[in-house]
């Protein structure tokens, strides 16, 4: 199905949340021991846990790592901790840890909340862990707790705090930021930005915007504004009468393009003048003429030399053509020859301001007349002198370069995008089918890579995932990830595979679709 895209103010790739009671989504029917996942910008899945007993509901979820999702529950429960009976005993005020690959939880408490100065009878509503890797906490009723620093801090229903060896800090202020007495913090979770995402158990409205305890509500912690991220309503049908618990996020992480550009101009200008003198003198007996036609000609070479990050080269070519005319008669003729040359324009282009180096060179012309006449005789010296005059105009370079982003650490290449398994016999199976996970070469990290959830809808879980990527990915190789697709009930069984790592853009997700029949 498609989703309402979450991100007013910040984008999400990925948000989570779990119902207080069971409800009748446009996706699916969930409970409220699960957590019902949106990918955007379309794609759901849920997610149950092994070992709840029925009763028993979860009121907070964060997928801590890859092999440990920290949970809240609602009563006190005594929680499977391997297939041979052993248990670990949790309350409302405790946080629990579950593996999602082996379906047990961690025989001891992430949180206890009773060591911990959180009284009896109190409930913890809201669970996350902040940027500095501490546990958030909101509680159901007020409640003092030492405070950092020394004393003690009064938490209020709407409160959000952070823990950190034995003392708490606030982070959220529910009075300072508006929040009416009487409103309690459901559900919160802290974006790698330090913006909150907030649920509360009421209708309201906030700084112009209208909310309801399905509504997902993004406060900017530095600009302490708001923003509606996520409406249940529009987005799934969320029914009036339900809310919000546990609430979790993935941000979108876009890949930058850099783009840089540099733009130098240059131009040259070589300008030369050559002025040639022809002097021919006659003496002849008897009456004679002489034609001559002199013609020399003079090359002018100039070569253009840019150095910068990069090395243009500009030469300009000058080509003089001198025509020399000398009449000879019994008197003394003089012929002048005055050739111009011009060197064409260079312009070359580098990322930086050229030198050049300018290098004119004119070869000699020498011209012999011949003189032709009845025993005459005619002595012609003709004197060529070429001076050339090169000028070059000044070069300006222009650059104009854009930031270039600082380059991710590594994006893993994940295929195929989906999985599709079509449609299978209830009880029987197809598969498996692989995902392969690549670490590029050019990668200077190793990322850990490792399975964290596999999505679905129905009433029990469909897909079977045997984990290929449990641990170091060096770059350049490969592992897979199998996924086997088994229906118990007949329908469409949609599910999404989440993949956690420590690379760029996790978590990644690949679609999982099958139909039972």
């Amino acid at each position: 199905m498609s989703v309402v895209p979450a991100g007013a103010q910040t984008a999400l790739s990925m948000l989570c949340v779990s119902p207080d009671i069971t409800v009748a989504l446009s996706s699916r029917t969930i409970t409220p021991q699960q957590v019902q996942c949106y990918s955007f910008p379309s794609g759901t899945a849920a997610k149950s846990f092994a070992g709840i007993p029925a009763g028993v509901n979860v009121t907070g979820y964060f997928p801590r790592s890859a092999t440990q999702t920290l949970l809240t529950i609602d009563t006190t429960a005594a929680l499977p901790t391997n297939g041979t009976g052993g248990t670990v005993t949790v309350t409302p005020h405790d946080v629990a840890s579950y593996n999602p690959f082996t379906g047990f939880f961690f025989s001891s408490l992430y949180f206890a909340g009773a060591s911990n100065s959180i009284p009896d009878g109190t409930r913890i509503d809201a669970l996350g862990i902040d940027t500095a890797g501490d546990l958030l906490l909101s509680f159901d009723v007020t409640i003092a707790v030492p405070k950092s620093g020394g004393g003690t801090i009064t938490v209020q229903p709407a409160d959000l705090v952070s823990f950190n060896g034995g003392v708490y800090s606030l982070v959220f202020n529910s009075a300072a930021a508006g929040i009416p007495d009487g409103t309690n913090l459901d559900g919160a979770t802290m974006l790698v930005n330090t913006d909150l995402l907030l649920t509360f158990d009421v209708i309201g409205s906030i700084a112009g915007i209208d909310f309801t305890p399905t509504d997902v509500l993004e406060f900017d912690t530095g600009a302490n504004s708001w923003a509606l991220s996520f409406s249940g309503a529009s987005s799934d049908g969320w029914p009036d009468g339900s809310l919000f618990q546990g609430v979790w996020a993935a941000p979108l992480t876009p890949t930058p393009t850099p783009t840089a550009t540099a733009t130098a101009t240059s131009k040259a200008t070589a300008t030369r003048t050559a002025t040639r003198t022809a002097t021919a003198t006659h003496t002849a007996t008897k009456t004679a003429t002489a034609t001559r036609t002199p013609t020399s000609t003079a090359t002018a070479t100039r070569t253009l030399t840019a150095t910068a990050s990069r090395t243009p080269t500009a030469t300009a070519t000058a080509s003089v053509t001198r025509t020399a005319t000398a009449t000879a008669t019994a008197t003394t003729s003089t012929a002048t020859a005055t050739p111009t040359a011009t060197a064409t324009s260079a312009t070359p282009t580098a990322s930086a301001t050229p030198t050049k180096t300018a290098t004119a060179t004119a070869t000699s012309a020498t011209t012999t007349p011949t003189a032709t006449g009845t025993t005459a005789t005619a002595t012609a010296t003709l004197n060529a002198t070429a001076t050339p005059t090169a000028t070059a105009t000044s070069a300006t370079a222009t650059a104009t370069p854009t930031a270039t982003p600082t380059p991710v650490s590594v994006t893993l290449k994940i295929k195929p995008a989906s999985l599709k398994f079509g449609t299978v016999t209830v009880g029987s199976h197809k598969g498996p089918k692989s995902v392969t996970v690549t670490n590029p070469k050019s990668s200077k990290k190793k990322p850990g890579l490792t399975v964290l959830m596999q999505g679905f809808s129905g009433g029990s879980n469909p897909y079977s995932v045997t984990n290929g990527c449990n641990g170091p990915l060096a770059p350049g190789a490969k592992c897979k990830i199998e996924v086997t697709f088994t229906p118990t009930a007949s329908g469409a069984k949609d599910g999404i595979l989440m993949i956690i790592d420590n690379a760029e853009h996790e978590p990644q997700s690949v679609k999982l679709t099958g139909k039972g029949k």
